[in-house]
């Protein structure tokens, strides 16, 4: 009875918060969308809890399992990091309320249902055109509905929240004066949940606002010095989480082959040691394709991959990635340089297909969302110079039909 109370709670604010939110910013058109993308997200949500059953889903819900137990006294004992962090938001869902596995699902889809809220609010401020079609297909906001982006942060556990926390960053980078506090939730989030991940969006976020011109010297100040702190906290966090001693480039190397050697297995296994880096970041980025696909997850992730490479292929021969991207707001440079960090450190370690759709998809929507940035500039462009184009050709017809007159 309670997992029923629970259910129609969720669902009914979910419904609200979404509508009342979006309505100001996009308008019932706005309200609408969000409602599919919530309602889409959650039906995947389920599909994921019964593709996952049994495994990581339900050791984090029931915060352990016969081979992993673990024993807390109280919820502040589940506080920590990595697994942890899981233990400590589940808690008192599971273990005090003791709620069902499914209404757990349930909940984590309805609340990771918001980072797809808050990407398609920030796609609507930062495009020019309200809709963006390729060859009449939509990409904007067509790309919002990939499954894949879906199903891989739909389900309780890690991922669900890292795509959340990152999406929550992505919204409040792109206004450091107005959204600060967002950035700061997003990060301590992320530092609980998946403490490399903080690491990637620091060193990016620094990198790219330290170098800003137009951002006033007091917000560079302050970023730097939470971004100081950050790295501080985090460093150590990091190198226990990587089992390194220090982040050396020997030390790196030797992770890369000893987690490459610890996937390889099952049917998704792909062998990558001989390939040179461009060629690991490639298959990380676009693979699964067809001729790699061996069940329906791998076929749709193969559809998706060559959705994405056609995309890259036909907007980089329109728009110039460098110009385009010198020419993008700071919070697209950010996350695009954090998709890049992120592909370059993993695409050395994972050698599983499973995997690598699963650490892609936590920063891959950010490529997809400078890919869509810098042809929406170059459809923009194209309109504004056919707009004057005409107004040209009507001043001329203007100045004939007026030499004719006298």
């Amino acid at each position: 009875m309670l997992d029923i109370f629970v259910l129609l709670v969720v669902y009914v604010l979910s419904v609200v918060l979404i509508s009342e939110f979006v309505r100001p910013r996009a308008g019932g058109q706005g309200v609408n969308f969000c409602l599919l993308l919530y309602h889409y997200h959650v039906l995947l949500g389920f599909y994921y809890g019964w593709f996952a059953w049994g495994t990581d889903t339900h050791f984090y819900w029931n915060l352990g399992d016969r081979y992993r137990y673990f024993y807390f006294e109280s919820w502040l004992d589940s506080y920590g990091t990595h697994n942890y962090a899981v233990f400590f938001i589940n808690y008192p869902l599971s273990r005090i309320m003791g709620l069902d596995f499914w209404t757990g699902t349930f909940i984590y889809a309805s609340v990771s249902a918001w980072a797809f809220v808050l990407l398609y609010l920030a796609g609507r401020n930062l495009f020019k055109n309200n809709k963006i079609s390729v060859g009449g297909a939509s990409i904007w906001p067509g790309i919002l509905l990939l499954p894949s982006l879906h199903f891989w942060s739909s389900g309780i556990g890690k991922d669900s929240l890292v795509f959340l926390f990152i999406a929550i960053y992505f919204y409040g980078i792109r206004d450091l004066r107005k959204y600060l506090y967002l950035v700061i939730f997003s990060v301590i989030g992320l530092y609980h949940v998946r403490p490399h991940m903080a690491f990637i969006v620091l060193l990016s976020a620094a990198f790219m606002l330290f170098i800003d011109g137009k951002l006033h010297f007091s917000y560079k100040l302050v970023f730097f010095v939470l971004a100081a702190v950050g790295f501080g906290s985090i460093y150590d966090e990091v190198l226990d989480f990587l089992k390194l001693d220090e982040l050396t480039t020997e030390d790196v190397e030797d992770l890369f082959n000893t987690s490459a050697t610890n996937l390889s297995y099952g049917r998704s296994y792909v062998d990558m040691s001989g390939y040179p880096y461009p060629l690991k970041l490639f298959t990380f980025w676009y693979r699964p394709l067809f001729f790699d696909a061996h069940n329906l997850s791998s076929f749709i992730n193969s559809i998706e991959n060559a959705i994405a490479l056609f995309l890259t292929i036909f907007i980089f021969s329109k728009v110039n990635p460098i110009q385009g991207y010198r020419k993008s707001p700071n919070g697209i440079k950010i996350m695009l340089l954090a998709f890049l960090l992120a592909s370059i450190a993993f695409a050395g370690a994972l050698s599983n297909f499973g995997i690598i759709v699963r650490m892609k998809n936590m920063t891959f929507v950010y490529f997809l969302f400078f890919l869509v940035y810098i042809y929406d500039g170059h459809v923009w462009k194209e309109k504004v110079n056919k707009y004057r184009r005409m107004q040209i050709a009507q001043k001329r017809r203007e100045a004939i039909k007026a030499r004719t007159v006298q």
